[in-house]
């Protein structure tokens, strides 16, 4: 990790980052449940690298697949459930891995 990396970004850095406007991005925090920024004690967003990320699959969506907003945020539903899903199975595939080790 770089060590002039920020862990928190505000509203409008993050705008600048990503190229767009403040209020998408406001707006994008009510229509996906994935993008949940953290307030500060003055209530302003708080934005990580992981809510950066998010934003930039949202636009990726948006832009570039031309996807609406609906379509967008059920696509990005479908690949969290997805990630979770492999999470679990190598869990399981592990388990059994030392099961048969056992055996």
């Amino acid at each position: 990790m770089e060590s002039n990396a920020k862990i928190y970004y505000d509203t409008n850095e993050v705008a600048e980052m990503v190229g767009c406007e403040a209020s998408a991005l406001r707006f994008w925090e009510k229509k996906f449940p994935q993008l949940n920024p953290k307030r500060d004690s003055r209530n302003r967003r708080r934005y990580t690298e992981r809510d950066i990320e998010i934003i930039r699959k949202i636009m990726h969506q948006k832009d570039k697949q031309g996807r609406t907003i609906k379509g967008a945020r059920e696509q990005l539903r479908r690949k969290e459930e997805s990630q979770l899903l492999i999470q679990r199975l190598l869990r399981v595939r592990k388990f059994l891995e030392e099961i048969q080790q056992k055996l």
